[in-house]
């Protein structure tokens, strides 16, 4: 049996064919165009499995780069969540080195997901940095609404995920008061131009990947 699924919504091409074939063969990867950590450690990583958190993630990484362009942020980028269990426990699974090397031991780890934050934190319980993963996912909050807004009322939007940054990377929340605060604006007016014009707002549905 073959089984051919497709959207009926235009969807972003992130990768080339060659990088995607690559990337999808990994299963998970450090995407380094999304990224600004290089060279040395992060001082966060935002990491993501699913279309719309990939979005979310990649627009709260352009916002960082903006309003806080000394943060050295790493994107990872998940398309096989198996990666995510040792290599012990499943055949896909990463080897410790190899995670940590990805993920770090010691940074924050803000995880956009679009399923149940649960399985993220059950599939990495045992890693080394797992008191340092934050998951962002659905939580049982939704209505007939934007899509934007349904990420905004399941706190996975690119505002709140920036918040989430500044509120978890030692010593950011007191320099970057003011980034908190324009993230809390927008995430208001966004909320607003919604039930005014019943669609997302004009920077949300024409946002672009800026390289």
């Amino acid at each position: 049996m073959n089984v051919i699924v497709a959207g009926k919504q235009p969807q972003w091409n992130w990768l080339s064919m060659d990088d995607a074939i690559i990337h999808c063969t990994q299963g998970a990867g450090i995407w380094e165009w999304a990224s600004s950590d290089a060279p040395g450690a992060p001082d966060v990583v935002l990491a993501c499995a699913g279309n719309i958190p990939t979005i979310e993630v990649l627009a709260a990484a352009s916002l960082l780069r903006e309003h806080l362009p000394d943060l050295k942020v790493r994107v990872v980028n998940v398309v096989d969540l198996m990666r995510l269990q040792p290599d012990t426990e499943h055949p896909h699974g990463m080897s410790d080195a190899e995670f940590d090397s990805m993920f770090t031991t010691g940074r924050p780890v803000i995880f956009g997901y679009h399923g149940y934050p649960s399985l993220i934190h059950r599939l990495t319980y045992r890693r080394h940095g797992h008191p340092n993963l934050h998951v962002r996912g659905y939580k049982e909050e939704g209505t007939t609404t934007t899509p934007f807004d349904m990420a905004m009322l399941n706190d996975l939007d690119r505002f709140h995920l920036v918040m989430d940054v500044i509120d978890r990377v030692p010593g950011l929340s007191s320099s970057a008061g003011h980034v908190r605060q324009l993230m809390a604006n927008k995430r208001l007016a966004c909320r607003s131009y919604t039930r005014t014009h019943g669609e997302d707002a004009p920077e949300i549905r024409d946002w672009t990947w800026a390289s």
